[in-house]
């Protein structure tokens, strides 16, 4: 288990504890919670424990409040037995072999005596071929494994194993464990069946969401409707263990859900949200965009326009536009035509979209750097230079993340001289993530002068991202912010 902290959330800069585990880790924590309930309660069975505690998210106070409260009615719910309770009082189905817990209720079917018939299976075997729960249903040890294997792999979310003679009494892990001694397989199946209904039932835990990532977050403190940066160092997935979804501030979850459900709505009637080209302003030649950078030139002979893709104008006095604010056209002062409406979605919808894309190429873009890096290790590049290309691609995919994100919060957004001020700090990040972005789209090389160039915008950029986030934050606490949901 290793220790972190995250040092920011969508409201504030709230530092909070979590801790990364393996399927071991959540099975040692599993176990603790376990046994702590059980100091308290203490019943026979730890795994009505563990049934207990799953219906109530492995909360340990709620448990027992509602135990001691009325313990009987509690189990009556779950449709558990009473451990406290004496073993006939346990209802088994009349069609099922006889319970007879006041003699043996083996019985000898011939002249051997220790051969008895099994009622599932009617081979006659030996006593110590046989095993039996409380209740007294006497089974051979094949039927047994036979009747686990068919529970555990028929049902991916099991909790509890009943006596096959269809009567109430429940099997212990333990039981369950010791059976399929001789069967890993199926024995391993049923551990990590019980380590995701712990991770998935406990509202403490998380999957990372990183593609093939088996690894688990835990928190130490749980903050209802809190969306918290997770990062995990498995995969280098940066998630919101509120939502599980890609760290998507300064956007809340709650309104994330709702830009992404209009983007699947519009998605279904629009061409326009999945073209990948856009003409040349200048010659009307189709471009395909194939870089990160916004910084596009028109490749056409004769043409090479510079212009933005973003907002389609010419570069050279794009350092002192504004692309990133909205300009609404004419339009009723009570409200905005059909046209108008769609106009206004395709203007942040497209940038969101620009962004996520030219998110994941400068992925593409940094792997390929990192071979690179790896190539001059033998000439003059320092280790210092090496780290500075490591940390400006590391800030230029947090810059792109958080600009992706920050049209989806401008879409909601209702026009204010807050607002303003949130649009004039999206575009100064625009355009410093655009100077990195170009930047490092050259040749890497090992010139000194390159590096230090490279880290002064590297830090600018950070600073900008950080003076955005910040100004939002503000907005949070202060209240700034209309048209967002509830915080």
């Amino acid at each position: 288990m290793r220790t972190y902290i995250s040092p920011t959330s969508i409201l504030a800069n709230d530092e909070m504890t979590y801790y990364l585990m393996n399927e071991d880790d959540a099975l040692k924590e599993m176990s603790k919670l376990i046994r702590e309930a059980n100091e308290i309660i203490n019943l026979s069975s730890t795994t009505i424990v563990r049934l207990l505690l799953h219906h109530f998210n492995w909360d340990i106070n709620t448990l027992t409040d509602r135990y001691w409260e009325d313990s009987d009615r509690l189990f009556r719910k779950l449709n558990i037995p009473n451990p406290n309770s004496s073993p006939s009082s346990i209802d088994y189905n009349p069609l099922s072999p006889p319970s007879n817990i006041e003699q043996n209720p083996l019985s000898p079917t011939s002249s051997n005596s220790k051969l008895v018939t099994c009622k599932t299976c009617y081979v006659d075997k030996s006593f110590n071929e046989f095993f039996s729960l409380p209740c007294h249903h006497q089974h051979c040890l094949t039927c047994w494994e036979f009747y686990l294997e068919s529970a555990i792999t028929s049902d991916s979310n099991i909790q509890k194993i009943s006596c096959p003679s269809r009567c109430n009494q429940i099997m212990n892990d333990e039981q369950i464990y010791k059976l399929l001694s001789n069967n890993e397989r199926i024995k391993k199946r049923y551990q990590h069946i019980l380590i995701n209904t712990f991770i998935e039932t406990n509202r403490l835990t998380r999957w990372c969401p990183g593609n093939s990532c088996s690894t688990i977050v835990k928190i130490k403190t749980y903050l209802p409707n809190t969306a918290q940066m997770i990062a995990c160092d498995e995969c280098k997935t940066v998630f919101c263990f509120h939502c599980s979804k890609q760290w998507h501030e300064p956007v809340q979850c709650t309104l994330l859900t709702k830009w992404e459900k209009k983007n699947r709505d519009e998605s279904m009637t629009s061409e326009w949200i999945v073209a990948n080209t856009k003409d040349c302003p200048h010659c009307h030649s189709s471009i395909e965009k194939n870089g990160g950078c916004n910084h596009m030139t028109c490749r056409k002979p004769g043409c090479v326009y510079e212009f933005c893709w973003l907002c389609l104008g010419p570069w050279k006095d794009h350092a002192s536009r504004q692309c990133n604010v909205y300009e609404e056209g004419s339009s009723s002062k009570n409200q905005l035509s059909a046209r108008e409406n769609l106009a206004r979605y395709m203007h942040y919808f497209t940038r969101y979209q620009t962004h996520n894309q030219s998110l994941e190429l400068e992925s593409k873009h940094s792997n390929q750097v990192e071979q690179r890096i790896q190539e001059m290790q033998a000439e003059a590049m320092s280790f210092t230079e090496q780290q500075a290309i490591y940390k400006a691609f590391d800030v230029l995919q947090q810059c792109r993340r958080t600009l992706k994100y920050t049209y989806a919060f401008a879409y909601y957004l209702y026009r204010n001289n807050q607002a303003e001020v949130f649009e004039q700090n999206q575009a100064d990040l625009e355009r410093a993530t655009e100077a990195l972005s170009g930047f490092l789209e050259q040749d890497i090389d090992s010139d000194k002068n390159n590096s230090l160039k490279l880290m002064d915008k590297t830090r600018y950029c950070d600073q900008r991202r950080k003076t955005l986030l910040d100004h939002c934050k503000e907005g949070y606490t202060e209240h700034y912010w209309a048209g967002l949901d509830t915080y």
